[in-house]
């Protein structure tokens, strides 16, 4: 009787631990691993099994953690007494419009077992977003020219996630910043740059919007060198002729995801980073960016979610 009341109060109590089969997953990758359930001193019923998967953001010095999606593992069964062992397994699609993880954006599992009328046994588990492969080639293409990542890169806008470059090397054009959001397209990859150009002594530097279009052969494995050479050729063109430089709005590839109404549709591209706005919510990340300047300055909407109020438990040292 009094290990079943300690066991109410956790001590003694069932353990859980989500173990993941690798620690990092990419963009529309099937996650999957085992949750393991020990038995504590008593026997303990479990109505329900379920995992979090949050997110935090870190932007001009407030940290924001939400909830990105709650994915359901097992319902209603028993946990035995120790040495009682068992491993349910589960799998969790990662949606393809979440920010990839950088030092400003990072995830968490929060496994949760539900024990009836007793505290619940509960566990942080960090995990990695990485980019698609395409991204992935695109990016590296860019660091084979020299163009470093800054510190803030990979930050978040309304529209996406935008990542910063510098170049570390002599391009031979007037480049001093180039900002990347990605959208990816059925049979291409679209880059979504502002060029930021050098004008010289007494003369404002000048800003260019435009939009790099990778077809799908150029993203395929062995064509790092072909990618690298496009990209500066496609750049170096923009920068000597931007009278060339075609129209590019972001509200309108916005539209192009998310439809008239809001609705994404089916087997058109996306935004990577595109769903922060939605998990964080419009307005707080607009406030989260007041004062930076982005590629995108239009209004955000005004849909503003719950903080969760996490802390990304015992673990938050090794975010």
């Amino acid at each position: 009787m009094f290990k079943k009341l300690m066991a109410k109060f956790g001590v003694g109590a069932a353990k859980v631990d989500l173990q993941l089969d690798r620690q990092g997953y990419r963009l529309g990758e099937t996650m999957t691993g085992v949750v393991r359930i020990e038995g504590g001193n008593v026997e303990q019923r479990i109505s329900d099994l379920s995992a979090q998967m949050l997110m935090r953001v870190t932007l001009r010095g407030q940290e924001v953690t939400r909830q990105v999606q709650a994915f359901p593992i097992s319902r209603n069964f028993t946990v035995q007494p120790k040495p009682f062992v068992q491993e349910i397994p589960f799998s969790f699609v990662m949606p393809e419009g979440l920010p990839i993880s950088t030092p400003a954006v990072q995830y968490a599992l929060h496994t949760k077992l539900d024990v009836e009328m007793a505290l619940d046994p509960t566990d942080f588990d960090r995990v990695e977003v990485l980019p698609s492969q395409p991204v992935e080639r695109v990016l590296r293409a860019l660091d084979r020219l020299n163009l470093r990542q800054k510190s803030d890169s990979g930050k978040l806008t309304q529209y996406g996630q935008e990542f910063s470059f510098f170049s570390g090397a002599d391009l031979g054009i007037p480049l001093k910043e180039l900002d990347v959001i990605f959208f990816t397209a059925p049979e291409e990859l679209r880059l979504l740059v502002e060029l930021d150009l050098a004008s010289g002594i007494l003369r404002r530097d000048k800003e260019y919007k435009a939009e790099i279009i990778v077809p799908q052969d150029l993203l395929a494995a062995g064509k790092e060198e072909e990618l690298s050479r496009y990209l500066i050729e496609t750049i170096t063109g923009y920068v000597n002729d931007p009278q060339s430089i075609p129209y590019v709005s972001l509200a309108a590839y916005q539209q192009e995801q998310y439809g008239q109404h809001g609705q994404r549709g089916g087997g058109m591209g996306g935004m990577l980073g595109g769903m922060a706005a939605g998990v964080l919510g419009g307005m707080l990340l607009s406030d989260l960016m007041s004062g930076d300047e982005e590629m995108a300055s239009e209004d955000t909407g005004d849909g503003e979610g719950e903080d969760m109020d996490f802390d990304f438990g015992g673990f938050d040292e090794d975010l």
